[in-house]
């Protein structure tokens, strides 16, 4: 109830900022996603959230995010306001890179910018190294999916079984978590338990890891990274730099694993100067 009523407040907020919902059908699921559209623009900036969480993640960013270019969140299968279809509990993660296909296609203007957050990213990564042509710029933002010795602890962080694992997890995403989140502890704990996410970490092998995929990048790729991260440390940035043929990585400094929200402005910084670098390419 409290998670629902925070989801319509965003979206009236992002109602405000000239974003409107719109419903594209797949075989998942009916897909809800946000676009601020523009007569001329300069190009498509796609947006896709991490695990569990939404569009909303991106309510203190996309404010700062003006200029000539189309803007779309996806709510992904099983998100925010995205439902699944029959007796669906979850997507697996290739499900999840199928729908973001399904829905760059339906938004259209390839290539895009595509940032991902998190499995977001993970997802975006897939996505990218599938449809090179479709992607222009890649933005992956304290990504998942890179393996380094120790990763496979995430699985253990991200399977719920409490409303004080719940508690844990939270406090560990943030370099400062916000005392207001406190009181959502055991909504957030209800709401990703009937949301599938166990289920969803669960099915996720060590065959899924970013490994062929990275030197398949052949876009540009940014980083953007909470330095002070600690639920994906940042031996993902050394393999990521080391193995993706253009990349480079931007450090976000007193900010953990959710940069969006706990640093908008220097998060926002980064993304425009990557806007303003593709504008200058056009121009």
């Amino acid at each position: 109830m409290l998670l629902d009523l925070l989801h319509k407040t965003v979206r009236r907020r992002f109602h405000s900022l000239g974003f409107e919902s719109h419903i594209l059908e797949s075989r998942f699921g009916r897909l809800h996603y946000l676009l601020r559209d523009h007569a001329e623009p300069a190009g498509t900036l796609l947006l896709v959230h991490g695990l569990g969480t939404s569009s909303s993640t991106w309510v203190k960013v996309l404010p700062l995010l003006q200029g000539r270019y189309r803007i779309a969140a996806l709510d992904l299968p099983g998100f925010g306001f995205s439902t699944l279809n029959g007796d669906r509990t979850f997507c697996t993660l290739q499900e999840h890179v199928e729908a973001l296909a399904i829905f760059a296609d339906a938004v259209g203007c390839t290539p895009v910018i595509l940032l991902g957050h998190s499995f977001g990213g993970w997802i975006s990564a897939f996505y990218a190294s599938r449809h090179p042509h479709n992607v222009k710029h890649l933005v992956l933002v304290d990504t998942a999916g890179v393996y380094y010795r120790g990763v496979e602890k995430l699985r253990e962080s991200f399977t719920l079984s409490s409303v004080q694992d719940t508690r844990r997890l939270l406090n560990g995403l943030w370099f400062r978590y916000p005392w207001y989140f406190k009181p959502f502890a055991g909504a957030i704990f209800r709401e990703l338990r009937q949301r599938g996410m166990n289920d969803l970490v669960g099915s996720i092998g060590a065959e899924y890891f970013l490994v062929e995929e990275l030197s398949k990048l052949s876009m540009p790729v940014s980083i953007i990274w909470g330095r002070q991260d600690t639920v994906i440390l940042p031996e993902s940035v050394d393999v990521l730099v080391k193995f993706v043929p253009h990349a480079r990585a931007s450090f976000l400094d007193q900010c953990g694993h959710v940069p969006q929200l706990e640093q908008p402005a220097e998060f926002a910084a980064v993304v425009r100067e990557i806007l303003e670098k593709n504008n200058n390419e056009l121009a």
